[in-house]
């Protein structure tokens, strides 16, 4: 019965916290940050939190153009940091850390590959994924 009350009153937000993990591909443009140099040196980053993204989830991080392919696996490890950036290309109020899990190549989950395969025609932003390609990432 307080599961159900739960369901009823609770907030998207506060329901979302309780929910299973989900997967997501989160985009990453190399024109403003080298996610590969970083990944190179640490196994676990601080990154950009999407809006519905919570502890436990699995971002494939997606490396635009020129590389324009999925390069990464990650888990998300902490959510909700506190940080406060702006310019005339991009704001981000809180942050995550995602870890390292997986490596591709950079020709094994193309834009082509997702476009042509998967339906995937633009990562604009954090999104989630096809039944269909979240089992080929396995």
């Amino acid at each position: 019965m307080i599961d159900t009350s739960f369901l009823d009153t609770a907030s998207k937000k506060k329901k979302d916290k309780f929910r299973q993990p989900k997967e997501w591909i989160v985009p990453a443009n190399p024109k403003y940050y080298d996610i590969e140099a970083a990944f190179d040196a640490a196994d676990e980053i601080d990154w950009k939190q999407g809006a519905g993204i919570i502890k436990g989830d699995t971002v494939f991080m997606y490396v635009g153009a020129p590389v324009s392919a999925i390069l990464y696996k990650c888990k998300v490890t902490e959510v909700d940091i506190p940080y406060d950036y702006e310019d005339k290309n991009l704001k981000i109020t809180a942050l995550m850390k995602i870890k390292l899990l997986k490596r591709y190549k950079r020709d094994e989950f193309t834009f082509e590959r997702l476009k042509s395969e998967y339906g995937i025609y633009a990562v604009r932003g954090p999104r989630g994924i096809p039944n269909t390609l979240s089992a080929a990432l396995k």
